[in-house]
């Protein structure tokens, strides 16, 4: 009996540390790793990667397949370039909850703020699920090609519970304990926490600007301290021009739980900025208080496609 299931033999490794790639062979036996290095005796099958590089499973944690996954399990093209798990419902953008209701205008809103096909979400989705458990449900049924981890969306709760005046006024504290309600039955199911926006250019169908954007702070603050009774889960939020680190750091604090700060990106009007976020953010983590930022790569100088040389 061979003493690895697999050998990938020769292969340039890129273990995601930082460290220098090196060269090694890397066995695998019942589905793990078993060895990496050299001489690592026999195995079923060996495979060549002379010339080749070999790394983890990359973890797109910033996506938006959650109606593709309905009638494309694998997620393409991502799993093609390397990804092995892909985090949904990010910016509070989810197709569940949902009501048949509001079926359509979750799928126009989509089709404004992420550029989606509208043609593509009407004859794709498959409405097999109205609550955030349902859709879990759904996608277990159906199976998935990689891992696959969501967030309960901000936008999605309002709409199930304020319906159309969503978009136009802030909560009652009475709807507000209803969403508090989906939150905690979201992360029973199996979420992997709560996600918004504040994002000023988040606007759904129409230009109408996203659910979660007349949300006041004491109903993010609510919802973020339900996803954290929980005792596990990440808050995921997609920051605009007026929500500050100061708050955001509360919300660490009232709900125990990580906050992931999205997207923090460059801008040539104010240089400076993102770092002071970033500053910001440090500043909070030497308290104690756990909070991460999501950046873009960005060029030192960056010319605009649309641009004219004159």
């Amino acid at each position: 009996m061979a003493e690895h299931d697999l050998i990938i033999a020769g292969a340039t490794h890129y273990d995601g540390s930082g460290a220098a790639p090196k060269r090694a062979d890397l066995a695998v036996k019942g589905g793990r790793i078993s060895a990496v290095g050299t001489d690592l005796g026999d195995a079923d099958e060996t495979l060549d990667a002379d010339g080749l590089a070999l790394s983890p499973g990359i973890i797109d944690i910033h996506t938006h397949f959650d109606a593709q996954l309905t009638w494309d399990p694998w997620a393409n093209p991502s799993p093609g370039l390397g990804v092995t798990t892909v985090v949904i419902g990010n910016c509070g953008f989810t197709i569940a909850p949902c009501k048949p209701v509001h079926r359509d205008i979750t799928a126009r809103n989509l089709c404004n703020v992420e550029g989606m096909s509208i043609d593509a979400l009407r004859a794709g989705i498959t409405w097999d699920f109205e609550t955030f458990p349902e859709y879990l449900d759904s996608l277990e049924r159906r199976g998935v090609g990689p891992n696959v981890a969501t967030f309960c969306g901000h936008s999605s709760v309002r709409t199930w519970v304020m319906g159309d005046e969503a978009t136009t006024r802030t909560a009652t504290d009475d709807e507000v304990n209803q969403m508090a309600s989906l939150v905690r039955a979201a992360m029973a199911a199996g979420a992997v926490g709560f996600s918004t926006s504040t994002f000023e250019g988040h606007n759904g169908d129409g230009g109408v600007p996203m659910p979660s954007l007349s949300a006041a702070e004491s109903e993010i603050l609510a919802l973020t301290e339900a996803m954290g009774e929980a005792g596990r889960g990440i808050f995921m939020l997609t920051k605009g021009g007026d929500t500050s680190i100061d708050f955001l750091e509360s919300l660490a604090i009232g709900s125990g739980r990580p906050i992931m700060i999205a997207a923090l990106v460059h801008s040539s009007v104010r240089p400076d900025h993102t770092f002071a976020d970033l500053r910001a953010i440090a500043a909070a983590n030497k308290r104690g208080h756990e909070l991460y930022g999501q950046v873009s790569c960005t060029r030192s100088r960056w010319i605009s496609p649309c641009a004219t040389r004159i």
